[in-house]
């Protein structure tokens, strides 16, 4: 426990910061991604059965995530354009509704297990290769998938395969071959052999200069002219296990990486002459040891290397020797992790397949005769000697199979309500003893959002059509109160929804950019406006506490606050006022209730205080009832001044996961560490160094 030191003209001062260490999340691996130019999405798949959709239009963040049907994890992506396929080890060939979350096609090219994906360049065919040695060709043209044809059988799994960009060729790799395929007949040009037949070729490229560049499992990178199949180039750049290889769009770099050592390496085409010859080589460029353990996918994406392995961070790294910066994304479910009973200072943590109940530890109390002045600078903290250590009280555990999608508990620490994929559950908690009972009688769709008030009320949001159900909490259960239909004004999935103290205003975001806005009228919610539409995506919101005040982040660094009352914009920060939010947005926003002035803000790895610039007065610039929408030049007005928010402090944390807060001087931050995340991993690879035993 840590204390703050801070001035403030309003109240505020020294806060209590409760750290939450003892969240450990099992690390699931990544295991394929594939990259959209046109949505700006990357598609992201792992050794669970979850498909995520990270968007990269500004800072990366998990946009939206697709829970998979009881099957196979999926084992290889590819983008045609907007229409997302994958592949999995049960045989399945499935295009996915993005927009819904949902499967649009299946199908079963082989019945069997299907290792390898890739689209052609123009986007009209997809091929396919299986567990038998099988590589099916399918139209997707006319938004549509149907058969074509079947290569020619070959010995061995196809672990890899790639189009050409004339879509003409396609090369694919086995165990101790690699092949060129005419694609419009479906017969081999030209059968090239590795150096030993149990060599595996696990990954690809086919360049634009009629080259293949393969990797395969003793380490080696090779380079043949698909012309006359001709082996080019032939280096050891790993001891083992070549997993990946990436081009830039230059096709300037090559970008390999694999199991031992787990580099990420980058080689430069450069020109050699040697006495009237010229010739391109892959030279060694530099190298990256951003992961510990294998790293199995890699793109190379506007000159950023995004890669993945069996850790399960999604990590960031740059291409070019200047400017060189790591952000590192962490396997984390999405949506909030934490709820608080500030009452009884209870913190419900939830995992995929369980809810952890705490109770937090207390500090010490001060000696009164010996309590000495704050001396710390602005920023600075102490340690807290802990009269009573944090507990753990309780755990509920799902089926395996069933993930919990949104869990809370009430303020007054009556009510546990957690809702999986299939199911919502409510549970009365008794403290003292200890007890928990399920409530039988509340049957409603799952819920992605569950939000309880003060005043005995519980919201559960329906993803499925975007409604959303108020019920009032009594001893003797929960009653149906009245439902709010918010699919009119959100058509999309509701990312962010927030319910204000008293009840009076309804906020909802979504994955589309639209912030809706309800104001409680009588016992009915009324829309009220929507937010002008923002360039970039949501990432944060909240309200003020005894304001009706809305405060929005989005993916490009911003920080937004509109008075509801009085329909203007109060505060619009410049983009990237954090300099830090360009590799990782603003995950959550938390307002002091004494000086409405301060607002905390936290991405994954830090916390930040920033305070409202008190010469700058805002012009009131009223949104018009009928278009509810501001002009350029009213909100370039309002954005005059980027100094709107002053940066005051940064607090560094490693994978803040939640922040939020207990009392009007209490925080709770919760993060877990990389030591602890990769823990249960096997002991990393350590490669001896000359000199060295």
């Amino acid at each position: 426990m840590s204390i703050n030191g801070r001035k403030e003209p309003q109240g505020g001062g020294k806060q209590q910061l409760h750290n939450v260490r003892f969240y450990t999340i099992k690390p699931s691996g990544i295991v394929s991604m594939a990259y959209s130019k046109s949505s700006k999405f990357l598609a992201l798949s792992r050794q669970v059965l979850v498909l995520e959709l990270w968007n990269l239009e500004h800072a990366p963040y998990l946009d939206r995530v697709i829970h998979l049907p009881i099957g196979s994890p999926i084992e290889s992506l590819a983008w045609a354009g907007n229409r997302l396929f994958s592949v999995d080890l049960g045989g399945k060939l499935i295009e996915w509704d993005w927009v819904n979350l949902k499967p649009r096609y299946e199908h079963s090219p082989t019945g069997n297990a299907l290792w390898s994906l890739d689209v052609n360049p123009a986007g009209t065919e997809l091929a396919v290769g299986s567990e038998e040695g099988h590589i099916n060709l399918l139209s997707i043209e006319n938004d549509e998938i149907t058969y074509k044809s079947i290569f020619n059988k070959q010995n061995g799994r196809v672990l890899c395969l790639k189009f050409d960009k004339t879509g003409t060729k396609l090369v694919t790799g086995t165990e101790g071959f690699v092949r060129i395929w005419n694609v419009l007949k479906g017969t081999t040009l030209h059968t090239m052999t590795l150096s030993s037949k149990d060599v595996i070729v696990w990954s690809l490229q086919f360049l634009s200069d009629n080259t293949i560049i393969a990797g395969d499992s003793a380490g080696y990178v090779t380079v043949w002219n698909a012309e006359n199949g001709t082996q080019i180039d032939h280096t050891q750049v790993l001891d083992k296990n070549v997993f990946s290889l990436a081009v830039n769009e230059k096709e300037d770099r090559l970008v390999c990486c694999g199991m031992r050592p787990p580099l990420i390496r980058i080689f430069s085409k450069t020109q050699i002459k040697r006495e009237e010859s010229t010739s391109e080589r892959w030279i060694k460029y530099l190298q990256r040891g951003v992961h510990k353990h294998y790293v199995r996918s890699l793109l190379v994406i506007d000159g950023q290397i995004f890669s993945g392995g069996l850790d399960g961070i999604l990590t960031v790294t740059n291409s070019e020797r200047m400017g060189a910066h790591v952000s590192r994304h962490g396997p984390f479910v999405k949506g909030p992790v934490a709820s608080l009973a500030p009452s009884k200072k209870l913190l419900l943590l939830r995992y995929a397949v369980s809810l952890h109940l705490w109770r937090l530890g207390s500090a010490a109390p001060q000696d009164k005769d010996k309590k000495k002045e704050w001396g710390q600078p602005l920023g600075g903290s102490e340690e807290l000697v802990l009269e009573q250590p944090p507990k753990k009280l309780l755990q509920l555990n799902v089926k395996k199979r069933n993930f919990i999608q949104a869990s809370a508990i009430s303020p007054d620490a009556k009510w546990i309500c957690y809702s999986t994929l299939t199911e919502l559950r409510l549970n009365r908690l008794q403290i003292n003893p200890l007890q928990v009972e399920r409530l039988m009688d509340l049957r409603v769709a799952p819920a992605s959002h569950i939000i309880f008030t003060k005043q005995d009320g519980l919201a559960l949001l329906h993803p499925k059509n975007n409604h959303l159900s108020w019920f009032t909490l009594k001893e003797d259960g929960a009653t149906f109160k009245s439902e709010v239909d918010l699919s009119d004004h959100c058509k999309s999935i509701i990312s962010h929804l927030v319910v204000s103290t008293g009840a009076d205003y309804l906020v909802a975001g979504t994955v589309d950019k639209t912030i809706s806005v309800w104001s409680l009228q009588g016992k009915q919610y009324k829309h009220l406006l929507n937010l002008p539409r923002h360039l970039a995506g949501i990432t944060a919101l909240a309200m003020h506490e005894d304001h009706p005040r809305v405060v929005v982040a989005y993916a490009n660094g911003q920080i937004v606050e509109y008075d509801l009352a009085n329909r203007i914009f109060t505060c619009e920060t410049e983009e990237y006022l954090i300099p830090d939010t360009k590799h990782y947005p603003i995950r959550g926003i938390n307002l002091d209730p004494t000086n409405p002035n301060v607002f905390l803000v936290n991405t994954e790895t830090d916390l930040y205080v920033l305070e409202r610039n008190y010469d700058f007065e805002p012009k009131e610039q009223v949104i018009k009832k009928k278009t509810k929408k501001l002009s350029k030049e009213t909100r370039s007005s309002v954005a005059a001044n980027p100094k709107s928010l002053t940066l005051k402090t940064q607090l560094p944390r490693q994978h803040l996961v939640h922040v939020s807060r207990l009392s009007p001087n209490e925080l709770v931050n919760v993060s877990i560490s990389t030591n602890n995340m990769l823990a249960p991993l096997p002991r990393p690879y350590k490669r001896k160094t000359f000199g060295t035993g």
